[in-house]
């Protein structure tokens, strides 16, 4: 310790040299640099030390001075600062400091110029940032002003901004400060490189802001810079913004020591500093001095001289909050160099048969299933362009997947007649609907496709409801190997067994994907377009909704509807038991079943609830994503809907009614289009054949959600098994953290090849993201570009109250609106309300008992919402922001025939109206 404390004096290549506490932060990431061989400016640091030998007969004084400051008084603050400083600054230098510091400064070299930079001990750390607080000088020059600027660095440790900063973080009142002494490059161009763009939080991106002259330029502000966006790994510049530059930072010419602004000449500032393969090379040093320091995003400040880069300094970025999105998007396969950086990402696909928050873990292999089937598909039906070879296809955003909608509207030009493209239209910006209305149709394309598709892939074509049934639903087979297995069954395989186990599953529920990915967007969608293009021009029989009742409800019981049933038998059994209604009001919670034998109904309800889990405990999740707990893994999945349902009618009865709706507009059409006397028979024919693949395409869309969450939930618990073992190696905290790293980086912790620092970093971000969500306290924008929310597409208001979008099943009502954020609330639904949901899934089912009708944030006319609301008989609109934009509680009407929702005053209010039938 006496030589250490002796040693005043480090050069950036001495061990001491990484010591957070002896050379202070800026010092500690110099030596760190240095010692990793990356081109650093030589230098060495004066250690805390000094500063507090040179403090120690003030330290009394100072405490004094501190002791009777009004901390809220900025003058009072400023005079007492001021003095500090003074005592600092006019102190003499004890001996053996001034010594090894003049000793240091004469082996950099003779005549040597430097800048002599603060490095605090608690600056350029990950969670706090002293940036600009402390002063730095440059170009310094000669013995006594060396020794000048040491001690005006450490007087800056006392100005009012920097006392305020740390008395307001909480750090100690006598910090200690080091200081930097490195050789002046004289730069011609210098600047700042985040190696993660700081303004949309993208860690695939670097950032650069260049300038003529030394970097001080920027760091002040007087100057607009160059600014270049680069690509991670590729270095292809992206975006290149030409700055002003009008002034520029250099040695002091009359004084020869420090530094002036100097005007640029207008030839100069009106031209980039670089060309691309110098910002490349720089980029390059980027990625190497970030992998350096654990793969940390850093913000580093850069020197150009002579041909040759310098690092001057390099520190985490602070203040922003990184998520490593990036990385989950590269998970899933896609061809970047194809995909232009101003590819608009819209939600609009992905919301239609994926609501909620999306965990990284579930992104990085669902969508590479439906990267897999999508690109069987487009193949099979004839349009290549449209493979994930030719664009990325889907992106991961701050817990939302997204996708291309440039695919979207390449598919409506390439394989939708112009006759149906109106019905396609919500998955584009309104700026490309004229392009998509416009485009040339290939009808011989169109004909070919049908006639490929059932000669090649029957099973994605008119027959791909069958397979689906016959392949998977029904199949013993498929539900053996994909059998969710018990927590014993898991714990017992090996690493690599277990690996193998999930790989085998997700495998085969991939293959599941092809008949509905392809056979229900491609050939259902052209089905439900011609029903409506022969509702529109050739049924003649007057009534005005004849779609909505063709495609409202289904022919046959769903699995979904049978399971909705089994949940109101046991509700109904509750409610006709006074003791467990008495119970459940008591504990509406797992402690239900604690007390349940203590009922005289309870062992027989017992018995009822414990078969309705065996058969139906892979399902009752809120959202599709695998994080979501199924009845399986906790009760609170049907304890939280049993007190809605308790006293609701048999649903069976409205399921019967509205079937014979169903029936009657079928036979209606039918009977239209037979007695026109112009090609009637064949009309007729034609919309029987259609309608009734519409309608096994519905039941069985329906139908497939119940197999994949067979096949999902065997997926989930292989993963949490994979969760626990990270847990209990020490490599996670809990066993739910598993769900926010992707598939590989999960596997990665598992093995211990991880970097845990980055690990950790992206686990609580991205969780973080993906709570915000789940939790509706954030509302993701339908469309992103260039990493950011897009203003594309605004919810448009007409008047004071209305609110306008899209019909997703017809009638009017009048009721209370009632926001439900999250399936944990739906408690709080009562009967004829209107749901105002941001979207639903089979979680949310049991709901539309209650409700009399539905508005909903996202989703098409194929989205569960609107699909279970058809069913039911309810009006529904879709409105983007309708959760903030309708007032919990607020009287409403809600007209589906119009696509209109309208906030009314009270005392505007009408009497509710009836559901239209």
């Amino acid at each position: 310790m006496d030589k250490i404390a002796m040693q005043y004096t480090f050069p950036f290549g001495a061990p001491e040299c990484t010591d957070l506490a002896v050379v202070g932060g800026k010092g500690a990431n110099l030596g760190r640099l240095t010692q990793k061989g990356f081109d650093v400016p030589p230098g060495f640091v004066v250690a805390t030390s000094a500063y507090m030998a040179h403090i120690a007969d003030l330290k009394d004084t100072i405490a004094g001075a501190l002791a009777s400051i009004n901390y809220d008084d900025a003058t009072e603050l400023d005079k007492a600062v001021q003095r500090i400083r003074g005592w600092i600054v006019e102190a003499d230098m004890p001996p053996a400091i001034a010594h090894q510091l003049l000793a240091g400064y004469e082996c950099m070299g003779h005549d040597v110029f430097v800048a002599v930079r603060s490095s605090g001990t608690a600056e350029d750390l990950d969670g706090a940032s002293f940036a600009g607080l402390h002063d730095t000088y440059l170009d310094i020059h000669g013995r006594d002003n060396l020794t000048d600027a040491v001690k005006r660095c450490w007087a800056s440790l006392w100005t009012a901004r920097a006392v305020s900063y740390r008395k307001t973080q909480g750090f100690d009142q006598f910090p200690s400060i080091a200081i930097v002494i490195q050789k002046m490059v004289e730069s011609e161009v210098s600047g700042v490189m985040f190696t993660g763009n700081p303004i949309n939080t993208a860690t695939d991106q670097i950032m650069i802001n260049a300038s003529w002259g030394l970097g001080e330029a920027i760091v002040s502000g007087v100057v607009t810079p160059d600014e270049y966006l680069v690509q991670h790994k590729t270095r292809k510049v992206l975006e290149r913004t030409l700055g002003s530059k009008r002034v520029m930072t250099v040695r002091n010419p009359k004084t020869g020591v420090g530094t002036v602004e100097k005007d640029v000449d207008e030839a100069k500032s009106s031209v980039f500093t670089f060309d691309d393969e110098q910002v490349g090379l720089l980029a390059e040093l980027g990625e190497r001095i970030q992998a350096a320091y654990e793969d940390m995003p850093q913000d580093i400040e850069w020197a150009y001289e002579g041909g040759q880069f310098y690092v001057l300094q390099a520190r985490p970025i602070t203040g922003v909050e990184f998520s490593w999105d990036a990385a989950v998007t590269a998970s899933v396969q896609g061809n970047d160099e194809l995909t232009p950086h101003d590819t608009i990402w819209s939600r609009v696909f992905p919301e239609e048969m994926w609501t909620g928050a999306i965990s990284p873990l579930m992104f990085s292999w669902r969508c590479w299933g439906l990267n897999q089937c999508h690109s069987l598909g487009v193949h099979a039906f004839g349009y290549p362009e449209l493979d994930y070879t030719s664009g990325r296809l889907w992106a991961y955003h701050k817990g939302v997947s997204y996708y291309n909608c440039k695919n979207d509207l390449e598919q409506i030009k390439l394989a939708i007649p112009p006759q149906l493209r109106h019905g396609m239209l919500h998955k584009i910006p309104k700026d490309w609907h004229e392009e998509a209305l416009s485009a040339d149709f290939d009808w011989d394309r169109y004909v070919e496709m049908f006639l490929k598709v059932e000669k090649e892939r029957p099973d994605m074509g008119l027959n791909w409801w069958k397979a689906i049934r016959d392949d998977f639903i029904d199949s013993e087979e498929y539900r053996a190997h994909t059998r969710p297995r018990s927590r014993d069954e898991l714990a017992a395989m090996t690493d690599a067994d277990l690996r193998g186990h999930i790989a085998d599953v997700v495998r085969r529920e991939i293959a599941s994907y092809d008949p509905p990915w392809n056979g229900l967007l491609w050939y259902m969608r052209e089905a439900l377009g011609w029903i409506a293009w022969i509702t529109e021009n050739w049924y003649d029989g007057g009534r005005p909704t004849i779609f909505m009742d063709l495609v409202t409800g289904t022919r046959n019981p769903t699995i979904t509807s049978e399971d909705n049933v089994a949940v109101w038998e046991l509700a109904d059994k509750i409610y006709r038991s006074p003791e467990l209604t008495s119970l459940i009001a008591k504990f509406p919670d797992e402690r239900f079943f604690n007390y349940l034998d203590q009922c005289v109904d309870g062992p027989a309800f017992r018995v009822m609830y414990d078969e309705h889990v065996r058969l139906r405990g892979h399902r009752g999740h809120p959202d599709r994503d695998i994080y979501f707990d199924r009845r399986a893994d906790t009760a609170i999945v049907d304890l939280r809907l049993f007190p809605g349902l308790m006293g609701a009618p048999d649903p069976r009865i409205q399921e019967a009614r509205m079937r014979e709706r169903l029936e009657e507009a079928i036979q209606h059409v039918h009977d239209n289009l037979a007695a026109q006397p112009v090609l009637g028979t064949f009309k007729a024919k034609l919309f029987r054949f259609l309608i009734d693949f519409a309608h096994n395409s519905l039941e069985y869309r329906d139908n497939e959600r119940e197999v994949m969450d067979w096949s999902t939930y065997a997926i989930k618990l292989g993963y949490e098994e994979v969760g626990r073992r990270c847990v209990e190696r020490g490599r996670l905290a809990e066993m739910k953290e598993c769900y926010f790293l992707t598939q590989e980086e999960l596997y990665d912790v598992l093995e211990g090849r991880a970097n845990m620092k980055l690990a950790r970093a992206k686990i609580d971000a991205r969780r973080k993201n993906f709570d915000a969500i789940d939790r509706k306290q954030v509302h993701p924008s339908t469309y992103l570009q260039f990493g950011r929310p897009a203003p594309i597409d605004a919810p448009e208001l007409s008047g004071d109250g209305v609110l306008r979008g899209k019909t997703t099943s017809v009638g009017k009502v009048t009721g209370t609106a009632r926001v439900v954020p999250e399936l944990s609330m739906i408690g709080r639904v009562k009967k004829g309300d209107i749901l105002i949901v941001h979207a639903t899934d089979p979680g949310w089912t049991s709901v539309f008992m209650l409700i009399n009708g539905i508005v909903l944030e996202t989703g098409g006319l194929i989205s569960h919402g609107a699909l279970l609301a058809r069913e039911y008989g309810l009006p529904g609109v879709q409105i983007e922001g309708a959760l903030r934009l309708i007032p919990d509680g607020a009287t409403i009407t809600l007209d589906g025939d119009n696509g209109v929702v309208i906030v009314h005053d009270d005392e505007e209010a009408s009497e509710p109206e009836k559901v239209a039938a």
